[in-house]
């Protein structure tokens, strides 16, 4: 075997594996452990999500300066609006500083969603990819997630979202 059919190999090999590495790393929603997140509310109040343990959740983690996170928070008030009836709680987390948050949450002006502050960066819980969201079910496991932008309020989504809660 050639020396140039070795480089190549090993080269595509390589190419391979940083393929996979960067695949997982920004389009698989990372294993969170949720009952150990640290937030707070716009308040700067400390807040667990067991605090909502009687309701199953929809978590968000988005960035204000992110385009699809601030184009999907409309549809996202609406599913929550939906979905409320089914004991779903919409929740969406930040780790930008509470005064930015507290301004875009004025600016949203969200009846349905509550947001959160993440003291930790998203990177350092293994969110690369805004927006990432997952559905707990009453239990708090992970029933369904998603990295990337969706349409939340449209009608096969909101069947989805009822269907992997257990309604």
């Amino acid at each position: 075997m050639n020396k140039g059919k070795i480089v190549t190999g090993a080269a595509l090999i390589i190419a391979l594996l940083i393929g996979v590495y960067q695949y997982h790393k920004y389009r698989v929603a990372p294993n969170i452990k949720f009952n150990h997140l640290e937030l707070t509310d716009l308040t700067g109040k400390s807040v667990k999500l067991e605090d909502y343990r009687d309701k199953k959740l929809f978590l968000n983690f988005f960035a204000t300066w992110c385009g699809p996170c601030v184009g999907e928070m409309p549809s996202l008030d609406k599913a929550a609006e939906n979905l409320s009836q089914n004991n779903i709680q919409f929740i969406s987390i930040s780790d930008e500083p509470i005064a930015l948050l507290n301004r875009f949450n004025n600016r949203l002006n969200a009846q349905h969603i509550i947001i959160l502050h993440s003291p930790k960066k998203l990177h350092d819980l293994g969110v690369f990819t805004v927006p990432t969201n997952y559905l707990l079910n009453n239990k708090g496991e992970v029933v369904f997630e998603k990295i990337g932008d969706q349409d939340w309020a449209a009608p096969e989504i909101l069947t989805l979202l009822k269907q992997k809660a257990g309604q």
